[in-house]
């Protein structure tokens, strides 16, 4: 047995490791103290790749690429405006009756102080100091503020988009010329970084659609105020792996224990939940997990990562920012094995 040959085995390996640690610290860096350039390029990059089918589809039956990436490009802004605007409209008519739900909720309040059972009554102390309707506003205002914020960096997405389609018909002529021997390798995580993401944002955004409509029906025949918020707010959160589409229907089920009896209440809570339910385990049976084959811890960390660099919109957008990861250690005969460690059920017979 070799040695020397073992030895350098493993410096290679430490050296591997030592340069994925420095390139993670500076992108660290990068994606915390460059976010308003960075972000507005990720949401692009993600756009592109989504409207890039049906743009080829498009091209291959009229011609015209540049066109065709017009029209889609020019869809997406106009549906991006129209909901905002309903949207907008919606948070104004919650915070209006705001005050009339405090005033019904501190009357619900009261009731339960005064309910008893065989002599023991509720203490809604605890409950009164953490949740108000005041504070559900807040929380809500500052969610749809924060993807009004990002909604008023779209012109810096529109810009970065336009570049990245005209750059799309050089740059693999480019690459091919520059680096002919890794060419194979970029071609194969672009395609790959692409068929993954449009699987994904395809399946997951039928389900939260699916799911926000019959929240919304559920909301708006029950007089649940700002229901088509509530609506938005669930279609969105249910991007979030695991834990978004819970936390997405308990602003509106403390609204109805403040609107309706008890019972009414439950039964719309009952509602929320099996919407819920139906949706992500028979509709969409493990997709955060199995059909992009990641670990569910390793997906929750990268999520909270991305939320804690970039707020909500990283929520949104890091499961196909660890889907353009993985597939880019998977690339690399050296870093396969950490793209391994990702996966929920990974292949040996892969690694080379």
């Amino acid at each position: 047995m070799s040695t020397p040959n073992l030895r350098s085995f493993r410096s290679v390996e430490v050296s591997t490791l030592s340069h994925i640690a420095i390139l993670l610290l500076i992108s660290i860096l990068a994606i915390i103290h460059l976010k308003p350039i960075i972000q507005p390029l990720v949401v692009a990059v993600l756009l592109f790749f989504l409207i890039r089918p049906p743009a080829q589809w498009l091209e291959d039956k009229y011609g015209h690429p540049l066109a065709a990436y017009g029209i889609l490009t020019t869809g997406i802004v106009l549906l991006f405006f129209f909901v905002g605007n309903i949207l907008y409209q919606s948070l104004q008519d919650f915070s209006t009756e705001a005050e009339i739900l405090q005033d019904k909720f501190t009357e619900k309040i009261s009731w339960f102080s005064d309910f008893s059972i065989y002599g023991y009554s509720i203490d809604t102390s605890a409950l009164t100091g953490l949740i108000t309707v005041e504070r559900i506003n807040t929380i809500t205002t500052d969610f749809v503020g924060t993807l009004a914020g990002f909604t008023g960096s779209a012109i810096t997405v529109f810009i970065f988009l336009i570049f990245i389609i005209v750059e799309a018909e050089t740059l693999p002529r480019r690459l091919e010329a520059a680096y002919p021997e890794e060419m194979d390798r970029f071609s194969s995580i672009v395609e790959n970084a692409g068929a993954g993401i449009n699987t994904y944002v395809i399946t997951k955004a039928s389900v939260a659609f699916g799911q926000a409509i019959i929240v919304a029906i559920i909301l708006s025949y029950m007089g649940i105020p700002g229901w088509f918020m509530w609506a938005s707010i669930t279609f969105l959160l249910d991007f979030v792996p695991y834990i978004g589409a819970p936390l997405s229907f308990i602003p509106p089920t403390i609204i109805s224990f403040i609107l309706f009896e008890p019972v009414t209440a439950l039964l719309i809570l009952g509602a929320l939940f099996g919407n819920q339910v139906v949706w992500g385990q028979f509709v969409e049976p493990q997709l955060a997990g199995q059909r992009l084959d990641m670990s569910p811890i390793v997906l929750l960390i990268l999520v909270a990562f991305w939320g804690w660099a970039w707020g909500i919109m990283g929520l949104i957008l890091g499961i196909p920012l660890a889907v353009i990861m993985k597939l880019a250690l998977e690339s690399d005969p050296r870093t396969r094995p950490i793209a391994m460690l990702l996966s929920l059920n990974p292949n040996p017979s892969d690694e080379s």
